[in-house]
């Protein structure tokens, strides 16, 4: 009776041992492929969901060198880097590149120190931007040397190339300028970008001037936020004549 009462149990263990094995085992399988088709996903969104959703972005740099000099002209390259550093890819809709001259004046140094510094310590209160020198004081706006304007594909119906950019991608465009040192003493070069996805629609653009004389490229017809594609990048530097 007891050899039978243990026959009778072995075959229950055995079963219940290979369910557990087989349970052990669809698990195993089960977590194997949630891990493969959150992998699929993963890849799937970091390259192609993520990049369609970041916002565009382009970065816009000028190295500027003095390449030579005739009389009291001086030959400035400016190199204008323009790149992609976001992760969509982006179509450049507008380029305007302004030189502006400007000059300087100025005093005796040390002459006029106490009311200077009483004219400086008066103006820190109801203003959000502060420009002052010791013995120089740079004249308001300037004289535009160059402007260049370039519409691309797309911010335009007249015949005009493409510009995309792919994510880190770069172009660069070099300019010449001549400025007459003896009318300046420094120039500043200013750079406006407008942009937008490759995947958004265009928008047509125009180029305008604006009050101090640099030029810029502004919307054909409005194109309120949040729902405007267009985006804009500007950059300035100066260089010295002297």
């Amino acid at each position: 009776m007891t050899t039978q009462g243990m026959d009778s149990q072995g075959p229950r263990k055995a079963r219940r041992r290979l369910g557990l094995e087989g349970a052990n085992t669809l698990v195993q399988t089960l977590a194997i492929l949630g891990a493969g088709v959150w992998g699929v996903y993963t890849f799937v969104y970091e390259a192609r969901i993520k990049p369609g959703l970041a916002p565009p972005s382009v970065s816009v740099k000028t190295d500027l060198a003095r390449v030579g000099e005739r009389g009291d002209r001086v030959a400035i390259r400016s190199t204008v880097t323009r790149t992609n550093v976001g992760q969509a890819g982006v179509r450049v809709l507008g380029l305007t590149y302004t030189v502006i001259g400007i000059r300087t004046r100025f005093s005796e140094p040390g002459g006029g120190d106490a009311a200077r510094e009483a004219a400086f310590r008066a103006s820190l209160t109801g203003t959000a931007s502060l420009d002052a020198a010791r013995d120089y004081q740079r004249e308001s706006g300037g004289a535009p040397i160059l402007r260049q304007g370039v519409l691309f594909s797309g911010a335009t119906e007249l015949p005009s190339e493409p510009s995309e950019l792919n994510p880190g991608e770069s172009v660069s465009r070099d300019v010449i300028v001549y400025a007459d040192r003896k009318s300046f003493d420094a120039v500043r070069f200013e750079v406006r970008l407008a942009y937008a996805k490759e995947d958004d629609r265009p928008v047509r653009l125009r180029f305008e001037a604006g009050a101090d004389g640099g030029l810029a490229t502004v919307p054909v017809e409005p194109c309120p936020a949040p729902k405007c594609p267009l985006r804009t990048t500007d950059f300035a530097t100066e260089f010295s004549l002297w």
